[in-house]
């Protein structure tokens, strides 16, 4: 987490030591963009590679699909898919409605200063909630990868789930 100034030192010596400081930190984060691309690009790749194989796999299931035993694993992964997405929907409704509460209390600030306080709270409320359903759908998202693909895997390798 980045730490700002709170006050501006007027002693040159102070000035000067905060430059070469900000001069050494501008140098060492010269990279980070390029390395934050590597990242997503290396993330993109390894989803997609799963995607393709998961695909691959779900034809080859298709003729399995007839197994009353393949039918029955299928439709539990889906449930449990989408009792997931009910739980993270509800969850979103509480956070929204909390974020509601909250806005409808911005009217009792009776300062300048206590309002910027409310909105800014208000605001990274939100940031954090949106953050929060964000990270867990994806990693929803990952969960349904890999379980799917072990299962399908076990499946069409004769193992058992």
């Amino acid at each position: 987490m980045s730490k700002f100034p709170l006050s501006a030192g007027s002693n040159a010596i102070e000035k000067k030591e905060g430059v070469v400081a900000e001069t050494m930190a501008l140098a060492a984060n010269t990279m980070a963009p390029l390395a934050h691309a590597m990242t997503a690009q290396r993330l993109v790749q390894k989803d997609a590679t799963h995607l393709v194989n998961n695909g691959t796999m779900t034809m080859a299931l298709v003729a399995k699909l007839w197994d009353p035993a393949v039918w029955s694993e299928w439709t539990q992964l889906q449930a449990a898919i989408m009792q997931r997405l009910y739980t993270q929907n509800q969850d979103w409704h509480q956070g929204c409605a909390i974020l509601v509460d909250d806005y409808g209390q911005l009217r009792q600030a009776n300062t300048m200063s206590k309002l910027m306080e409310k909105q800014g709270n208000l605001i990274s409320q939100s940031a954090e909630l949106l953050t929060s359903q964000t990270t867990n759908f994806v990693a929803l998202l990952e969960n349904i990868d890999v379980d799917f693909g072990y299962w399908a895997s076990q499946k069409l390798h004769g193992g058992q789930v």
